[in-house]
């Protein structure tokens, strides 16, 4: 029972119905009781909050370095990584009862060029990962001196990486370059990628110089 201090028109120390009277500094407060929430968890409810765990968890797997090459300017209303994370939630595998990141079927994330770019294969084995790209494009052609960088996903294990390549784009014939598997999965995990235009002229060894300014319309055959 709340206890009336200064006449009715006083301050008050306690709970009345749902108002919760109290001082501090010798200045009377009332505040509302916190009312409960109803937190239902119904199937669809479940499937979207872990879609939504899963999109944040793939989100944080990039470094705020790595934000900032793909992302050189900050987008409006909101951070790289939320702008990140809602590239990533933009086109999921939805089933009867689950919602995932499609991890396989991603073709770009910020603002990287997208148009004609050759595809990358990306396979395991025992001790190495396998990175290659062979398409003859135009845009091979114009930029055989540069050094990309490729977008790894273990779809698996749901894991993303940036990776620095160490060969140049190349302008014909397979181009092939290695990692150390124990850094991204295991020889049974499936891997999926694309590849991302620099500019870079040498082989980078970090992200802080390198920007991706330019997202050009990708050409979809027919």
């Amino acid at each position: 029972m709340g206890k009336i201090k200064q006449g009715i028109l006083g301050g008050f120390k306690g709970k009345v119905g749902t108002v919760i009277g109290s001082s501090w500094n010798g200045i009377a407060y009332m505040k509302g009781q916190a009312q409960s929430v109803r937190n239902p968890k119904t199937a669809a409810q479940m499937t979207q909050r872990n879609f939504f765990k899963e999109v944040q968890e793939l989100a944080a797997q990039i470094s705020n370095e790595q934000l900032a090459f793909l992302f050189p300017n900050s987008p409006k209303n909101m951070t790289r990584r939320n702008m990140l994370a809602q590239q990533l939630a933009a086109d999921p595998i939805i089933t009867d009862n689950e919602k995932h990141v499609n991890l396989s079927c991603l073709t770009t994330i910020g603002n990287a060029p997208t148009a004609e770019l050759p595809a990358v294969t990306i396979e395991a084995n025992e001790n190495f990962l396998n990175i290659f790209w062979q398409d003859e494009t135009d845009i091979r052609s114009l930029h055989a001196n540069e050094y990309p960088t490729v977008f790894v996903a273990n779809v698996t294990k749901k894991k993303i990486f940036l990776v620095n390549s160490t060969v140049a784009l190349g302008s014909e014939a397979t181009v092939n370059m290695q990692a150390n598997l124990a850094a991204y999965g295991e020889s049974g995990d499936t891997f999926s990628g694309f590849m991302l235009l620099t500019g870079a002229t040498a082989a980078p060894q970090g992200f802080t110089n390198l920007k991706v300014t330019e997202r050009p319309a990708r050409v979809i055959s027919e």
